[in-house]
């Protein structure tokens, strides 16, 4: 019998959209009924079950006895550039530091703390669909290995720190190729029971990232076109032309009165102003998605232009994406998803030549009066070795790396049983990458050069799983996952280089009349691994679960290959209770605890455990014969690191999911960290890799979201977190602990002690000018005053007088923001902050050094303003000295080294806590009925948005910007800015449509 539906006059009809309330709706039966529209209706006050991504598969948030934080790509405005820049203090217990401000440079990503002592260690699992993939690291992404470091050389038996070596290297960041347009969610495993599905490398983290897949449903078209403008942050406040020329004067004359250095004035250049401009960017991105019951699809396209605001220095990205899922009869489903990726970064050289412009001095011009660029010291008495002119530069070399990524999966899953579904996957990221580098003729190079480095990086995953879920007798629940994954990773690395170029046109190598190669060298790794996780939960109130990992690693030798990673856990969910079901304002309540094991592999290398050669050719009285040496000597009882990780949380949600609150508490214990150790040297190598460490972070993180007001026309949300971590270095496996960090530090390690975290500041205390005599003065460690540096005069093992003076990791870190609407208005704030941490002032130490340089000349820098008010007469109060002093006139060639500008002494360690404002973002959401009278009623949405990033920073930092790390993504060496180039401020504008 068929139903009829009478609509009276006046009367109320219901309207009801998933997902949301009924709304009443009045009828006028002078107005058609419309459909309701998305922007009409409230959300629905209770919510659905949150699906959350966990490894080899899914669980409900509320089921879940692990720790993992969530991310949802917020949809106010353009997303940035990099997945990371998606994150930056969004989750709890993830830090996320960026190099510098060169578009598509590194990233520094550590979660819950440093686990080990190796650069390549404390870098998360970064799994893309399941697959993992080439992550965050220095060894398979700089282009090339000459890095920025502080050498160590011996004067007077004395061990010495000297300054930072400014490096030629650039380091990419591998997350720039992932399209942050294309993701659905990421998902951050921190302890053991969310982590140990993953064995040896889950405890440094695991990153997950899901990408959009195709919905049944009508074919949906999705576009934003973004333009952007970039701006230098700040600047440093150095001297003018005849500021440095007087200063200069004044030093020389005072070092020796009777033969003065004059440098001349007049010449007044801004080299920053030179090289630097207000960039452009543009963005651009559409996507298509639709399917049945039987397929789906989703295809995206992307492009970004975001240069550098170093002139010449552009960063430039094609991003494709198709994912294809087709329904084969009732039981098997087969799918594929690839991602395509090319990127072409002209801004490799852009750390370098800012450090140049900064120090370059400004008495001399950018040109000479023919129009040629002008090279050298021009009429400065003395000057630096070699050709400066960061203009020149800039327009006449060429320096990129172009990039290209292929990620893809293929899958099939069959359903064996309604409960029980087997499921094989392959994977594949593919990287290949070229960098080049062409340095035009000048004067100390008459005929050019060039250099190439190719990177060609292969690695092949392939993964089977049986996953089942079963109900038993209503009241019990089993959800279980068994596996097996193989991964083979194969890396080629070729460099060049070619000198003697009769044109500044000619760019091939092969046209060089000097050409050799740098490096040739294959990489292999591989890793087999057996998996099971077994979930239970009773009546939905007692939860319980267990995961076991074996894995066997090609990195260390055949008695150590294999090692298991057990883990554990609990939950129980009061909320579920009888006794608490009157207490309706409480949706849930639940406590977790887990306990496992997890490891890192990475430490040891690619050949840690094997003996390393390296070949060497004598010169010509041994008639340059080639030869052999070792250079580490193998290692056969290197061993596995395993940490330990205890952790219990809670989960509260409140007021139909208006509040929710996650604590959690941590306590990870590292054993047998690997690091490089120093050997003696007579035995005839420096370093072996020896499982030499214990350490242990602890902390809490706490996550709140509120949804504060919620009405037809008005809604305000908010959310906070906040994560304290606290790293310690339990034991080192030596005698003389002292003597080992030393020796470590001078190999361009940290310098470490037990009882204290691995990014501890050791230093010699500086304490000030002596008003009366003008002097540096230092403190030892009996608290007696000297007038001259620790490490000068005392030679027998200066370093007891070293103090621990800070972390460079942040004792509290974390973000909030809110998110405000009204109307077709939306206004979203958000800030990061972090605090209690130290960072090494290297940017004031560099212009603060008017000493240096060497047999061919005076560095002559351009310096901070700061040093016009040096000591002159006794009584003067100024934190700089007499120009010549007991630190920087020790005799001889070593008169040029200063030893108040050491990165081991104290006087430029600043507190580096900050506030950032980083994003806020303003959008109107074009209402569908303007679109309709406009005759754009096909556009399902319409969004237009301005948006900007790094508004503002609060911090007692005296930098420009207190969130960089001169040493890339090594979380060890965090807490210097080496004249770092600054993040850029951005502005952005756009346009969001939906079809």
């Amino acid at each position: 019998m068929r139903k009829k539906m009478v609509l009276l006059c006046c009367s109320t009809l219901l309207l009801h959209a998933v997902g949301h309330l009924q709304t009443p709706t009045k009828s006028d039966p002078a107005k058609p009924l419309t459909k309701p529209q998305a922007d009409t209706v409230p959300a629905k006050v209770t919510k659905m079950a949150e699906v959350i991504v966990v490894g080899y598969g899914t669980t409900d948030r509320k089921k879940l006895t692990g720790s993992v934080s969530t991310l949802k790509p917020n949809p106010t405005g353009a997303p940035p550039l990099t997945v990371d820049q998606m994150m930056v203090g969004r989750m709890s217990g993830v830090q996320i530091t960026p190099s510098s401000g060169v578009p598509g440079s590194a990233v520094a990503i550590t979660i819950r703390g440093l686990s080990t002592l190796s650069n390549n260690g404390n870098a998360p699992l970064i799994v893309v669909d399941g697959i993992p993939v080439y992550g965050i690291g220095q060894e398979t992404n700089t282009i090339n290995y000459n890095p920025g470091s502080t050498p160590g050389f011996t004067f007077g038996g004395t061990s010495v720190v000297a300054g930072y070596d400014q490096g030629t290297n650039f380091e990419k960041n591998p997350l720039a190729s992932i399209n942050p347009d294309d993701i659905a969610s990421i998902e951050v495993l921190k302890d053991a029971y969310a982590t140990a599905i993953y064995g040896s490398r889950g405890a440094a983290g695991v990153i997950l990232i899901t990408t959009k897949k195709g919905l049944a449903g009508k074919t949906q078209i999705n576009a934003m076109v973004s333009t952007s403008i970039s701006k230098p942050f700040g600047t440093h406040d150095i001297m003018t032309g005849d500021e440095y020329a007087d200063f200069y004067t004044a030093y020389y004359k005072a070092l020796d009165p009777g033969a003065p250095k004059i440098f001349p004035k007049g010449i007044n250049t801004n080299w920053i102003d030179a090289i630097t401009r207000t960039a452009t960017g543009l963005g651009a991105n559409v996507n298509m998605s639709g399917g049945t019951e039987k397929n789906s699809y989703y295809i995206s396209a992307g492009y970004d232009k975001m240069p550098s605001y170093i002139i010449n220095n552009d960063y430039e990205r094609y991003q494709g994406k198709v994912s294809v899922d087709q329904q084969l009869g009732s039981k098997l489903k087969v799918g594929a998803n690839i991602a395509l990726s090319y990127s072409k970064n002209s801004g490799a050289g852009a750390q370098s030549l800012y450090r140049e412009a900064v120090l370059r001095a400004p008495n001399l011009p950018i040109y000479n009066a023919d129009g040629s660029y002008a090279w050298g010291k021009g009429q400065n008495p003395t000057g630096p070795a070699g050709d400066l002119n960061p203009v020149a530069k800039a327009k006449a070399n060429q320096n990129y790396s172009n990039d290209g990524r292929v990620l893809g999966l293929v899958f099939g899953e069959l359903k064996l049983l309604p409960w029980l579904v087997a499921r094989t996957e392959i994977g594949t990221d593919m990287v290949n990458s070229r960098s080049y580098s062409r340095d035009a003729s000048r004067p100390h190079l008459l005929t050019g050069s060039a250099s190439e480095t190719s990177t060609q990086n292969r690695k092949w995953v392939t993964n089977n799983t049986l996953t089942a879920n079963k109900t038993l007798g209503g009241v019990h629940t089993i959800n279980a996952v068994a596996g097996q994954s193989f991964e083979s990773s194969v890396e080629n690395t070729t460099s060049i280089t070619g000198q003697g170029y009769f044109s500044d046109d000619i760019l091939s190598i092969s046209a060089a009349s000097d050409k050799r190669v740098l490096t040739s060298i294959e990489k292999k790794t591989a890793l087999v691994s057996f998996f099971g996780r077994l979930n239970y939960q009773y009546m939905n109130r007692y939860l319980a679960g267990i995961t076991y990992r074996v894995d066997g690693s090609s990195r260390f030798s055949k008695n150590r290959r294999y090692v298991g990673f057990p883990s554990f856990s609990l939950g129980w969910v009061p909320s579920e209770e009888s006794f608490m079901k009157d207490l309706r304002f409480i949706d849930q309540l639940k406590f977790r605890g887990s306990v496992g094991f997890t490891g890192t592999d990475g430490g040891a290398g690619y050949y840690g455990n094997q003996g390393q050669y390296k070949l060497a050719t004598y010169s010509a009285t041994y008639g340059n014969m080639q030869t052999v040496s070792v250079s580490q000597p193998a290692n056969p009882n290197l061993k596995w690191e395993r940490t330990h990780t205890f952790d219990v949380g809670m989960d509260l949600s409140l007021f139909n999911s208006r509040l929710t609150v996650t604590v959690d508490y941590y306590n990870k214990q590292t054993k047998d960290a690997i690091l490089s150790s120093a050997v003696p040297s007579f035995m005839g190598f420096t370093l072996q890799q020896q499982n030499l460490a214990d350490l242990n972070n602890r902390g809490w993180e706490i996550s709140v979201t509120s949804s504060n007001i919620k009405t037809r026309d008005f809604f305000w949300s908010s959310n906070l977190n906040i994560s304290r971590n606290k790293n310690i270095i339990k034991k080192l496996h030596k005698t003389d602990p002292n003597s080992l960090a030393a020796t470590i530090e001078l190999y361009g390690g940290n310098y470490w002690l037990p009882g204290y975290s691995a990014s501890e500041f050791f230093m010699y205390q500086w304490a000030g000018v002596d008003k009366t005599t003008g002097q540096p003065q230092w403190i030892d460690n009996t608290g007696k005053i000297l007038d001259k540096a620790i490490p000068d005069q005392i030679i027998d093992n200066p370093d007891v007088h070293r103090k621990a003076m800070g972390d460079a990791m942040p004792k509290i870190y974390g973000g909030f923001g809110n998110n405000i609407g009204y109307k077709g208005f939306e206004l979203d704030v958000f800030f990061s902050f972090a605090a209690g941490h130290k960072m090494f002032n290297g940017a004031k130490a560099a212009l603060y050094s008017y000493t240096t340089g060497s047999f061919e000349g005076d560095d002559v820098n351009n310096l901070s303003r700061d040093l016009l008010n040096y000591w002159k007469q006794s009584g003067d109060i100024t934190p700089i000295p007499k120009l010549v002093n007991n630190s920087n006139s020790a005799g001889s060639f070593f008169s040029k080294y200063d030893y108040t500008l050491g990165r081991n002494i104290s006087r430029f360690l600043e507190d580096a806590s900050f506030l950032k404002l980083r994003n806020i973002t303003l959008a109107y959401n074009i209402k569908n009925s303007w679109l309709q009278r406009k005759g754009l009623g096909m556009l399902t949405n319409a969004r237009v948005f301005v948006q900007a990033e790094n508004v503002l920073v609060i911090s007692g930092y005296s930098g420009i910007d207190p969130e960089v790390s001169a040493y890339g993504s090594s979380g060890l060496k965090a807490g210097f800015d080496e004249l770092t180039l600054p993040n850029p401020r951005i502005f952005r504008f756009g346009l969001k449509l939906g079809l």
